[in-house]
C-alpha cells in the first residue's frame, strides 16, 4: 500500500469511527479543505491513480527514446548503402562521397521526421 491509500483508509475508519475524537478531527479536516470526507478520499484515490499512470507513461517513453537512436543510425546506414551503391554504377570515383552523403541524409531524415506537420 502507498501513502495515499493508507490514509483514504485512516480517513474512512476515522469518519465512521465511534470514538468523538475521531469524528472531531474529520470535521475539522473537512472545514480546512472545504470538502466532505467522500470527496477527499475520492480526490487522493484519483491522484494516486494519476501518479501510477505518469510512471507508465514515463517508462514507456523511456524506452521508447533508448530505441530512437537505433533507428536513426540503422537509417542513416541504409541510405549510404543505396546511394553508395548507386554512385558506384555511376561514378566509381565518388563511392565514398555518396556512401557519406547517404548516410547523413538517411539520419537527417530520420530526425527531422517528427518535425513533418
Amino acid at each position: 500500500m502507498d501513502g495515499n491509500e493508507v490514509l483514504s483508509l485512516v480517513l474512512v475508519k476515522m469518519a465512521t469511527s465511534p470514538v468523538k475524537a475521531d469524528r472531531d478531527a474529520i470535521a475539522r479536516i473537512e472545514r480546512e479543505c472545504q470538502a466532505d470526507i467522500l470527496k477527499i478520499t475520492t480526490s487522493l484515490e484519483n491522484s494516486r491513480i494519476i501518479a501510477e499512470n505518469s510512471q507508465i507513461i514515463a517508462q514507456s517513453l523511456n524506452r521508447h527514446e533508448q530505441g530512437k537512436g537505433l533507428k536513426i543510425l540503422a537509417t542513416g546506414l541504409f541510405w549510404s548503402g543505396v546511394i553508395g551503391i548507386a554512385t558506384m554504377f555511376v561514378r566509381p570515383s565518388y563511392v565514398w562521397c555518396g556512401v557519406s552523403l547517404g548516410l547523413v541524409s538517411g539520419i537527417a531524415g530520420r530526425i527531422m521526421e517528427p518535425f513533418k506537420n
